[in-house]
This record gives structure tokens, sequence and C-alpha cells, in this order.
């Protein structure tokens, strides 16, 4: 393991550019995914590209040459976790990285690949003898790690496939399976404090909050578990959707949301369930919503439906009211969207799905229309995590976009 006072380490297996965007105040679902490596000499955007759009770089550090490639990144209220994939005599690393400087507060090193992103449980304020922790999954092994320093906590084979991100809240820790079932389990422990099968795999991450577990199942249906117990009758629900469900449910409010692929976005009450209302995407949604508030009682819901032939594959962003007498209703859409990045305070930032003969883009777009406003190349940067900054609450954060480019060869 390295600690953060090791001065001498670059930041990041790839190339990280961190944008300070023109609608900042001042200056967080699954890993993202590898488009192109970086061009030879690495990359960087131009000074006077960012300048022409009100941009500032906030801080750049080059590659490591001793890492092997960028397998995952994943931005979190608490850093960038950068993961690089072990090769044939080399083992991969996990890093943490300061949103703020991007020096690394820790680096560890990792033996197999990591099986999802890793996730952070943080006791509540004045919790003695508890450090906070970091959650992963190499194979069919949860290990907990330590916050602050990256030290190993425990490490635990469980004697279930591991299908999706692990989760925590106190006392347990949560996780989906290949075979079908969510599990809660002992910290420390493979024993199930509880265990509930659905009819199909599991692919999508769980949801703590509220005391309850949120679990969507390729079954079609979101349940909700208690966290102690499982599912108890009463306190606990399935609604079921039309089709396969394979992304992450979002918290926010009161409400759970969940796409589907059976075309629709769901907006479920979180105590009992019930539908508060249901976008029709025009197309499966795989995708993990992102949810923005925009101002008080001004919060939208940001889906990517996807449409396949033999030939092509066509994805459009839906922007969807989340309140008032219009929620659930459309407020703008906009085709070759790959995903959603960042919200200042009145632009939207995507990155673009383009053609073959177009380049890869960061798309700035109004908010409450969806025109575009401007956009920058993306060449080189393989990596751009989503930032909810607190669904667009944490003013500090808002509008940084974090860019991470593969290191390209071992």
């Amino acid at each position: 393991m390295f600690r953060k006072s090791c001065e001498s380490l670059v930041i990041l297996a790839g190339l990280c550019l961190c944008l300070l965007l023109p609608t900042c105040a001042t200056q967080e679902s699954g890993p993202v995914e590898a488009t192109r490596k970086a061009p030879p000499g690495g990359s960087r955007v131009p000074e006077d590209a960012l300048k022409k759009h009100g941009l500032e770089e906030l801080w750049y550090n080059p590659a490591d040459s001793s890492d092997t490639a960028v397998q995952l990144v994943e931005l979190s209220a608490d850093g960038l976790f950068i993961a690089t994939q072990p090769v044939a005599g080399r083992k991969g690393r996990l890093k943490l990285v300061n949103r703020s400087n991007g020096h690394p507060e820790w680096i560890i090193e990792t033996d197999e690949a990591l099986k999802t992103a890793p996730s952070v449980y943080r006791y509540p304020p004045g919790t003695v003898g508890k450090p906070n922790e970091v959650y992963l999954s190499q194979l069919d092994t949860v290990l907990c790690i330590d916050l602050k320093y990256g030290d190993r906590l425990w490490k635990q084979e469980v004697p279930f496939p591991i299908s999706s991100r692990v989760v925590a809240d106190d006392l347990a820790y949560f996780v989906g399976s290949d075979n079908g079932r969510a599990y809660g389990l002992q910290k420390k422990s493979s024993i199930e404090d509880w265990t509930y099968r659905s009819r199909s795999a599991i692919k999508a991450s769980p949801v703590v909050g509220g005391g309850a577990v949120f679990v969507a199942s390729t079954d079609g249906s979101v349940y909700r578990f208690t966290a102690r117990t499982g599912f108890v009758k009463g306190s606990s629900w399935e609604f079921r959707t039309g089709a396969r469900v394979v992304s992450d449910p979002v918290l926010f409010s009161r409400w759970v949301l969940v796409g589907s692929t059976d075309y629709k976005l769901y907006c479920l009450e979180m105590q009992d369930g019930a539908v508060a209302w249901s976008f029709p995407a025009e197309g499966p949604i795989e995708d993990t919503p992102v949810v923005f508030s925009y101002r008080p009682n001004q919060e939208f819901a940001y889906c990517v439906a996807v449409r396949r032939t033999n030939r092509s594959e066509e994805r459009t962003l839906f922007s969807v009211k989340m309140n008032g007498k219009e929620a659930g209703q459309e407020a703008w859409r906009r085709a070759g969207v790959r995903k959603i990045v960042s919200m200042g305070k009145s632009l939207l930032y995507v990155i673009t799905d383009p053609a073959s003969s177009e380049e890869r883009s960061l798309l700035a777009v109004d908010i409450l229309t969806g025109e575009e406003k401007f956009r920058i190349p993306l060449e080189g940067f393989s990596f751009v995590p989503i930032n909810t900054a607190d669904f667009g609450r944490n003013l500090k954060e808002r509008g940084r976009i974090y860019l991470v480019a593969e290191d390209g060869t071992v």
C-alpha cells in the first residue's frame, strides 16, 4: 500500500483533467465505459478551447507509467476512485484521488479486476471507533477498506456469485447475485441475516436508505426490504415493471426512480411502492437515471433510451419534470447522447454518442430547453464519470467535470 505522503507519485493511471465550468458557484451509479485509447503523447483539452467557453482547468496530472490500463472510474462525494487492470506479472491498483487537488489519498494493489465499482459507507457523526468504509468485490470475495487510509479492515469470501455492487449500512452489507437472490449479510462474515429469491438474476446495485434496502431484478421487479430482516409483510413491497430492470434504482426525496427495458421510467413512493408517475421513453432504459435539482421545486429526472437494430443503436436523452402538476411530463429530448455527466448553474453537460464519422464531445445544453450552447471534443479521454454533486445541491462541486484517459499499454 502507498499513502498520500508519497508525494512523488503521479495521480492517475491515465490522464485526468478537472474542468471548472462557467456555471459553477465556486469551484456523485456504475463504472463508465472506455471508448478509445489516448493518442501518443497523451491528451489535454487546449487552454484556448476552454477559455472560449469560459471554462477553467483546476488541475491536471499526467499518466503514471508504472500503472496498467485503467479498468474503471467512479466518482463519489469522498473522491475519485480509479482502478487499473491486473495483467500477467503485474497487479492492478485502486486509487482514491482527492477531488480538489488531484493528489492520491491512498493506493492499494489488487490481485483481481474489481467486479464492480467501489461504494462508500460513512458512519453517523459522533460514532466512536468505526472508520468509514469502502466496499469492493473481486471474484466472489468482498473487501472492506478504511476510507481514510486505505488499510484493509476485513476480507470475506461468500458462497454465491456476486453480480452487483456491494453496499452497506452500519451493521450489514448487501449484494445481488446471478442466482437471483438478494442478500443481507453481517459485516466481516458470510452469514446471512436474510436472503430473498427473485425470479431472475440481479444486475443492478442495491440502494440503502431510511432503514430499507431497494433492489431491482432482471425479473422486472423493484423490491423494498427491511435492512435487518429482508422481506417483511406490511413494510416490504414488490413493484413489477413490464420487462427486465438492469439499471440501479435512485432514491430522491420520498421517491424511488427506476428505468425499465419496458420503455418506461417509473417514480415510486418509497414507503409503499405506489406509482407517483411513469414516463414513456420510447425505448428500453438500461442506464441508471440521473436526478438534478435545478432550483427549489424545479427538479428534473434524466434518462437515456436505447433503440437497437441489426445495424445501428440510437440513444435519446429525455428530460422529465419531477414535481408539480406536470410531474412525469417531458421537458425536452435530445438524440445522440451517450450519458449525462454534470449540471452547472444553467447548463446540463452530456457526452455525445457520435456517428462513426463524428468526434465524441462534451456537450453543454440549456437545462430548460435542451438547446445546444457549445461542445468540446474529448479525443483521448476514455472515462467521464457522472458528477451528481448531491443532486446538484452541492454548489462547491456543481459543474465540475473529471476526464480520465487510459494509460495505453502495459
